[in-house]
């Protein structure tokens, strides 16, 4: 892999400053001094150099998480795509839910990452969710094209609803990991081995449960 640049590693500086603090704090919790300042910056226009302002700098923040996921799950959806006529729930999901835990494996910035996205779900706004959407959507389409062809019976309607739901859960759920011992349920902490089965299991089963009449 080649080097980063001194300008380059300025920039990840600051995007993985900025993951941190926002997964804490919430994009309007967070200023750009505090950013820099977090980052170890020098110079406190470094920011609006790489970024030109808060909004550039989320941008670049949800499009780093995005590239890092687009790579880390290419090789499995590809596979399932090549499966033919006969794909099954559980290797789609498989394939969507493998990344999340791989990347709260990174203490460096993983969990961060997760709970940031998790976070943008509901306080995000209109713009920050458009910016979530917009990077997100070629790979959405993958997924959706490939649970329309598992679950032929499900109205379309229906099972986006079942997938949006399905998401949530997911992102949700993993950026509360280490949250699960102190569960208002009580100590339902586990591997994330673990968890990532329990998911697989209730989503699996929620997307293909029978459609009401």
């Amino acid at each position: 892999m080649e080097a980063l640049s001194a300008s380059d590693q300025s920039k990840q500086r600051l995007i993985l400053a900025a993951i941190r603090l926002f997964a804490e704090q919430g994009i309007d919790g967070v200023s750009l001094r505090m950013i820099n300042r977090e980052a170890g910056a020098k110079n406190n226009s470094a920011l609006h150099y790489h970024f030109g302002s808060k909004p550039g700098l989320v941008e670049a923040v949800v499009e780093y998480i995005q590239d890092w996921f687009e790579e880390a799950r290419e090789k499995a959806l590809a596979d399932v795509e090549a499966a033919g006529p006969e794909v099954d729930v559980r290797d789609i999901l498989q394939a969507f839910i493998s990344p999340y835990l791989q990347l709260v494996e990174n203490e460096a910035w993983g969990y961060h990452a997760v709970r940031f996205l998790a976070r943008m779900e509901t306080e995000g706004g209109e713009h920050v969710r458009s910016i979530l959407n917009r990077f997100a959507a070629k790979t959405m389409a993958r997924f959706k094209k490939l649970f329309a062809k598992a679950l032929p019976g499900i109205p379309r309607k229906l099972l986006m609803q079942r997938l949006n739901y399905c998401v949530s859960s997911i992102v949700r759920g993993i950026a509360d990991y280490k949250s699960l011992k102190n569960s208002y349920l009580g100590d339902m902490s586990c591997s994330l081995k673990k968890l990532g089965s329990l998911y697989l299991d209730y989503n699996a089963a929620g997307l293909s449960a029978p459609v009401n009449a």
